[in-house]
């Protein structure tokens, strides 16, 4: 039981400690949102949605990725994480209808990304794979057949 409890709480130090986290107290103002994403209430049939924001360091890698539908991505993800050994940061989810999260940064990736992709797993067939290049703030929602992504408005609340 003090095992758990000690997880628990080096779980929420560690939350606490990351800056797309915090929040600003002294008067100041929450840092911008970069990401949000939205599941509709009639997202993919009522079914929970699995979404991945994939960032790809390598021009071939991102061309092969970039080819994939989410079934093929979700299908190779694990391989083909592991053979590009720091060329690929994978960030993940998965939202229930009507769930949202707003991010204000994405994990630490030390490379710089040559692509952004975002795949969400649909159980009805489809690409469901968007690229993310040259967008900065993005709000991604999810619907009851797929997903679309545009800007995020500048005055979404944190």
């Amino acid at each position: 039981m003090k095992r758990t409890a000690l997880t628990i709480a080096l779980l929420l130090a560690g939350c606490a400690a990351d800056g797309s986290m915090r929040r600003v107290t002294d008067g100041g103002t929450d840092p911008a949102p970069m990401l949000r994403i939205v599941a509709d209430a009639e997202a993919n049939g009522r079914r929970p949605v699995a979404v991945d924001v994939v960032r790809v360091a390598d021009g071939a890698l991102a061309r092969r990725v970039g080819s994939l539908d989410a079934a093929g991505w979700f299908r190779e993800r694990a391989a083909l994480n592991g053979e590009a050994a720091g060329r690929i940061a994978i960030a993940s989810w998965e939202l229930v209808p009507g769930q949202s999260v707003i991010l204000h940064s994405l994990p630490p990736f030390a490379a710089v990304p040559t692509a952004t992709i975002v795949f969400a797993r649909y159980g009805m067939p489809g690409v469901h794979r968007q690229s993310l290049d040259g967008m900065s703030a993005l709000d991604i929602r999810l619907g009851r057949d797929g997903f679309t992504v545009a800007p995020l408005p500048k005055d979404t609340a944190p």
